[in-house]
C-alpha cells in the first residue's frame, strides 16, 4: 500500500508521499534550528526527529482511508497524537509538546498528558504500517532526552516548535504550488549589513545637510558615533535613552546594521507600538536602504489565515494559510509591539511561526515605555531569554526608559545587565532642551472643549492632545463652529490614506500653512510631526513628555527671539480618562506627587522620569496574569490566552472603496485569486482598517469575511476625510 500526506486531484501519483513530506519537513526543521542557535546539536537533533515523528499518525488506517475519499471528511483522525506519545515514551517531553501542537496550539500540560494518553492507542495503530514503508523509523535514534525544566524548557519548546510548524508549512506549501504550477517562492534575501550600513550612513549625511539647526546636527552626529562604537560590544540588551530630535531612529538603525555585521546576526527587526511608527518609519527605512524586492517587510494590521486554530485540525489546513502565513524571512522586518510579543508568547502556529527567524536578530524595541506595566515583569523575563537563548540583542529606545532593570524591591524579575547607547543622557537631554512647559496651577480652573477649541484658534499651528476619542471628537466639532479647518488622523482610515494625510500635515508645518490637529495619545510616540505649539491634556508623565516631542522638533525654535517651543498642560471639565488603571494612576502620580508638592516634573530630566516610575510601578501587580508561574508550569495555552497587551481584539478589513486605490487593491484581490503569495499579502497590508468586534457586527453585511483569498473583503463607503464609514463616533475614531 502507498502512504501519503497530502493529495492533489484524483491522480495519485500527483500526490505527495507520506515518508517523503516527513524527511522533507525533519531537514528543514533541522536547519532552522542549527541557524537559530548555531553549535546546539541537541536542538537540531530534536527538530529532525520531530519533523519525522510529526505526522506519524497518517499510517494509521482511517487516515489512509479519508485521504483517499473513503471515510467522510470531519471524522477525527488524531494523526498529530501517535507522534507526540511516541515522543513522550522516550521522555523527550519538548518535542511532544511541539508536536501536539502543530495543528491548533501547543497545550497546557494536562492537555498534553490527554493528548499523549490518546495518541498511545493511534501510535499503536498507526506503527505496524509506518516501520513497513519507512524502516528508519524503527532504528531512530531519537538523541538524549531533555534535561532542562521551568523557563529554560519553555522557550526551548517554543523554539522548537516554531522550527516544526515552519518546516511543515513551507513543505505542504511548496508541495501545492508545484502541483498547482504557481512556481516556487522567490528565495529569501540575505542580509548584507555592511553594504546597508553604508547605505544608511550616506543617507543621514544627506539629511545633516538639510537640517537647519548646527546644534541639532552636531548632537544627533554625537549620538550616531556613539551608536557605532556600542555596535562593536558583545551581543546583549542595550538601552538607547535620546530625546525627542535625537535622530535615534537612524541611529538605532546604523547602531543594530553596525552590530548585526559584528557578530553574524540574520537581520533587523524594528518593533513599534502603533501603526503610525511603522508607516512613518517604513518610509523613512526605504529611503536610507533603498527599496528592493522582499528587503523591506512590513508586517502588522492583516491577521495570517487560521491563526486561531480552526482551520488546523487533523488534515484540514488551508493552502492559503499556508502560503500566507507569514515567517519573517526578510532582512529588515517593521512590525508592532503587538506581533512580536504574541511571537513570543502565543502557542499558535502561525504566530510562533516565525520565532525561529527572529533568533540571531537585532531587536529594536522604539517607545518601550508603551508595554502596559501589568506585563513588565514576564516581558523582562521573556527578553532576557531572548538575548541568551535566541542569541538576540535588544535596544530599549526611548526618550522616556522604563525602570526596566531589575531591583531586588521593585522589578526582582527585570532585566540584570542593561547597556546604555547614548553618550551621557542627561547631557544630551539639557542641550537638546526644546520646549518650555507650562503646568497648571494647583486649584486653576478646569477648560471646557469650547475653551480648548478657542485656544486653538489663537494659534496658526497647533497641536491639542487629549485623553479619550470622544473628547477629542468634541474639540473637532467646536473648531468646526469656529469655522476652523482642522486635521485628524482616524484609526478608520487604512495605512495608506494615514500616510498621505501625514504627509499633509508636515508639508503644511514646512511650508507655515494653517494647521490643526486634534489627536488622542496614540499620536504622540515617534511620529515625526513639529509643531510650535502643543496642547496637553493631563496624563502619565510619559505621555506628557511624548506629547512634547511633537513640539519644536526641530530646535528651529530655539533663537533668542523665538524662545522654544510651548507645550501647556491642562485639566478639562470633563476629565475622563482611559480604562487602564495604570493610565490613571500615572496621572494621579502626575497630580499628586509632583505637581500638588510643588513639584514640577522636569520632562527634560531623566532622573524625574526615573522617580516617576519608581512611583508608579507599586501601585499595581507587574505580573498582573501569572504569566511567570504559567509558563515555569507548562501552560502553554493559557499563557498566550492571558499575555493580551491590547484587551479589545479587532478584525482587519481590505477596504475597496478608497478613491486613490480602487484599481491597485482589486487587482491585489485578483492576483491573490489566481495565486496565492505572500508578496501580494504583504502588498494588501497597507489598505486594511482593523474594526472592533462591536462594529464588525454593524458592517458584517457589507464584508466577505474570509473569502477564497485568505482575507476579508469590505466595500462600505469610504470617507477621504474621516475613513471606513462605521456609525456615529466610530466614524472619527482619533488618535
Amino acid at each position: 500500500m502507498d502512504y501519503y500526506a497530502h493529495t492533489f486531484g484524483e491522480d495519485q501519483s500527483q500526490w505527495q508521499p507520506l515518508r517523503e513530506h516527513l524527511e522533507n519537513v525533519a531537514k528543514l526543521a533541522e536547519k532552522f534550528a542549527r541557524e537559530a542557535r548555531p553549535g546546539d546539536e541537541e536542538l537540531a537533533h530534536a527538530a529532525y526527529v520531530a519533523g519525522l515523528l510529526h505526522d506519524l499518525g497518517k499510517y494509521r488506517p482511517e487516515f489512509q482511508r479519508m485521504i483517499r475519499g473513503l471515510q467522510l471528511k470531519g471524522q477525527s483522525t488524531r494523526h498529530k497524537q501517535a507522534g507526540a506519545a511516541e515522543a513522550r515514551s522516550t521522555n523527550h517531553l519538548d518535542v511532544s509538546f511541539a508536536i501536539l501542537g502543530h495543528h491548533g496550539g501547543i497545550p497546557d500540560a494536562a492537555g498534553m498528558a490527554e493528548g499523549v494518553n490518546d495518541g498511545q492507542r493511534v501510535a499503536e495503530a498507526a506503527l505496524p504500517a509506518a516501520y513497513l514503508d519507512f524502516p528508519e523509523l524503527k532504528t531512530l535514534d531519537r538523541g538524549e532526552a531533555v534535561t532542562v525544566r521551568g523557563m529554560d524548557f519553555d522557550i526551548r519548546t517554543r523554539l522548537l516548535f516554531s522550527c516544526l510548524v515552519d518546516a511543515d508549512w513551507l513543505d505542504t506549501s511548496d508541495f501545492q504550488s508545484r502541483r498547482r504550477g504557481w512556481g516556487m517562492p522567490q528565495p529569501v534575501v540575505r542580509l548584507d549589513a555592511p553594504l546597508l550600513l553604508g547605505k544608511v550612513l550616506g543617507y543621514i549625511g544627506t539629511r545633516a545637510g538639510q537640517c537647519r539647526s548646527p546644534e541639532v546636527v552636531r548632537l544627533r552626529a554625537e549620538i550616531l558615533a556613539a551608536a557605532q562604537n556600542a555596535a562593536r560590544h558583545l551581543k546583549g540588551i542595550f538601552s538607547m535613552t535620546v530625546p525627542t530630535g535625537g535622530g535615534k531612529t537612524l541611529s538605532s538603525l546604523a547602531f543594530a546594521l553596525n552590530h548585526a555585521a559584528a557578530h553574524g546576526l540574520r537581520r533587523i527587526i524594528y518593533v513599534a507600538p502603533y501603526l503610525s511608527i511603522i508607516e512613518q518609519n517604513a518610509s523613512v527605512f526605504r529611503a536610507a536602504l533603498g527599496d528592493a524586492e522582499n528587503l523591506i517587510l512590513e508586517h502588522h494590521s492583516m491577521v495570517e489565515p487560521g491563526q486561531d486554530g480552526s482551520t488546523h485540525q487533523d488534515d484540514t489546513e488551508s493552502e492559503t494559510s499556508q502560503r500566507l502565513a507569514e515567517n519573517w524571512d526578510a532582512p529588515i522586518v517593521l512590525t508592532t509591539s503587538v506581533q512580536f510579543y504574541q511571537s513570543l508568547f502565543s502557542n499558535q502556529p502561525s504566530r510562533c511561526r516565525k520565532l525561529h527567524n527572529i533568533a540571531q536578530s537585532v531587536v529594536i524595541l522604539d517607545e518601550c515605555q508603551t508595554l502596559p506595566p501589568g506585563f513588565t515583569a514576564p516581558t523582562c523575563a521573556m527578553l532576557e531569554q531572548a538575548a541568551k537563548y535566541l542569541g538576540c540583542s535588544i535596544v530599549l529606545c526611548t526618550a522616556t526608559q522604563p525602570a526596566w532593570k531589575k531591583d531586588p524591591v521593585r522589578l526582582p524579575t527585570g532585566i540584570l545587565e542593561v547597556r546604555e547607547i547614548a553618550p551621557d543622557p542627561v547631557a544630551l537631554f539639557r542641550q537638546l532642551k526644546r520646549v518650555q512647559v507650562a503646568w497648571p496651577e494647583a486649584g486653576a480652573p478646569a477648560l471646557g472643549w469650547t475653551e480648548i477649541a478657542a485656544e486653538m484658534f489663537r494659534h496658526t499651528q497647533v497641536l491639542c492632545v487629549v485623553n479619550i476619542r470622544k473628547a477629542a471628537l468634541e474639540v473637532y466639532r467646536e473648531l468646526a463652529k469656529l469655522g476652523c479647518a482642522a486635521v485628524h488622523l482616524s484609526t478608520n482610515m487604512c495605512p495608506a490614506h494615514r500616510l498621505r494625510v501625514l504627509d499633509e500635515i508636515t508639508a503644511a508645518l514646512k511650508g507655515g500653512k494653517p494647521c490643526r490637529l486634534i489627536a488622542t495619545q496614540l499620536v504622540e510616540a515617534g511620529v515625526d510631526l513639529d509643531f510650535p505649539v502643543v496642547m496637553r491634556e493631563i496624563a502619565p508623565l510619559e505621555s506628557i513628555v511624548q506629547a512634547a516631542g511633537r513640539c519644536n522638533r526641530e530646535g528651529l525654535l530655539n533663537s533668542p527671539s523665538g524662545g522654544g517651543g510651548r507645550v501647556v498642560v491642562f485639566r478639562s471639565q470633563e476629565g475622563k480618562m482611559p480604562q487602564s488603571a495604570w493610565y490613571r494612576n500615572g496621572a494621579k502620580i502626575v497630580e499628586q506627587d509632583f505637581l500638588a508638592c510643588g513639584h514640577q516634573p522636569r520632562i527634560d530630566h531623566p532622573a524625574d522620569m526615573a522617580e516617576y516610575y519608581c512611583r508608579l510601578y507599586p501601585t499595581g501587580n507587574l505580573d498582573s496574569q501569572d504569566i511567570h508561574t504559567k509558563r515555569s508550569r507548562y501552560n502553554f495555552q493559557q499563557v498566550a490566552e492571558d499575555y493580551r497587551i491590547i484587551e479589545d481584539v479587532t478584525t482587519p478589513l481590505v477596504v475597496t472603496t478608497w478613491d486613490p486605490a480602487r484599481r491597485e487593491v482589486e487587482n491585489l484581490l485578483g492576483e491573490l485569486r489566481r495565486q496565492p503569495s505572500r508578496s501580494a499579502y504583504r502588498r494588501l497590508q497597507k489598505f486594511t482598517v482593523n474594526v472592533y468586534e462591536h462594529e464588525l457586527r454593524q458592517v458584517a453585511s457589507a464584508c466577505v469575511m474570509d473569502d477564497p483569498r485568505g482575507v476579508n473583503v469590505c466595500s462600505l463607503p469610504y470617507d477621504n476625510a474621516l475613513g471606513l464609514v462605521i456609525s456615529g463616533a466610530a466614524t472619527v475614531a482619533v488618535f
